[in-house]
């Protein structure tokens, strides 16, 4: 059985020991992460845009009344084609680049716990079955988010239910969607809490981060963070036998 202290300490030594590459795939990871919440922030702006324009539809006496009101609404009808390329674009990135890329990510973190890895491993899924990666990447944030729809808190344990899933196609490319995610939920079956409780622990480094415009973050709790859960994948999946995590290179 894991325990927060040892996951956190080994987690800890690996950053240190490869300190510079380590900091620089968290912050990569971290670039990711943001540039997945402005796809969706691109989404949501271009439905607003939509309603505008449904609303004045909904109203063609006020629209025609004058010359410059027909003006406005041709301006607004490029804006909205704008916005919805621009949201097009945000997913097809998201989903083609950035998830391929994060399971890179997640990759280096593991196989740093046991030797300092090279950063090339960021770019290890573009190469390796990167077609199944980005489908059973793309499905396991849909669930998530189907979940989420319903309340927030069933799509937070959907989402710690397949933590595991980028971990697991580090290893195996080859996963199904269905096999990853039944993996992942049968390693976090009882560990989701304990999961959720070791976030908790790095609260205080996140104070501390947002204090200081992000250097702590960038420098020392990030990497630190993404190193410790690592660790745990390490650990629910491999127990002590730490020598067989090794994925083949």
């Amino acid at each position: 059985m894991w325990t927060r202290a040892e996951l956190k300490d080994r987690g800890k030594a690996a950053f240190k020991r490869n300190y510079w590459k380590t900091v620089l795939v968290a912050f990569i990871l971290s670039l990711l992460t943001y540039s997945t919440s402005l796809s969706r922030g691109s989404s949501d702006a271009s439905g607003e845009g939509l309603s505008e324009t449904t609303h004045m539809l909904a109203d063609p006496a006020s629209a025609l009344s004058t010359n410059s009101q027909l003006a406005t609404g041709f301006f607004v009808g490029i804006g909205l084609t704008a916005l919805v390329v621009i949201a097009v674009l945000g997913i097809l990135i998201g989903v083609l680049l950035v998830l391929p890329l994060q399971v890179g990510c997640q990759r280096f973190l593991f196989l740093n716990l046991r030797e300092p890895a090279n950063v090339r491993e960021v770019l290890w899924a573009f190469d390796s079955n990167y077609l199944n990666i980005v489908k059973v990447m793309f499905l396991k944030n849909l669930k998530i988010f189907a979940w989420a729809l319903l309340l927030v808190i069933p799509g937070i344990v959907k989402a710690y239910e397949y933590r595991l899933v980028d971990y697991l196609l580090a290893e195996n490319p080859a996963l199904s969607s269905a096999e990853a995610c039944k993996q992942s939920r049968t390693l976090m079956d009882g560990n989701k809490w304990n999961a959720f409780v070791l976030d908790l622990s790095f609260i205080g480094w996140n104070i501390l981060s947002y204090l200081t415009l992000g250097l702590v973050g960038l420098f020392y709790a990030s990497p630190y963070e993404n190193s410790t859960n690592a660790a745990l994948y390490e650990a629910l999946r491999y127990g002590n036998n730490q020598a067989s995590a090794l994925p083949e290179k």
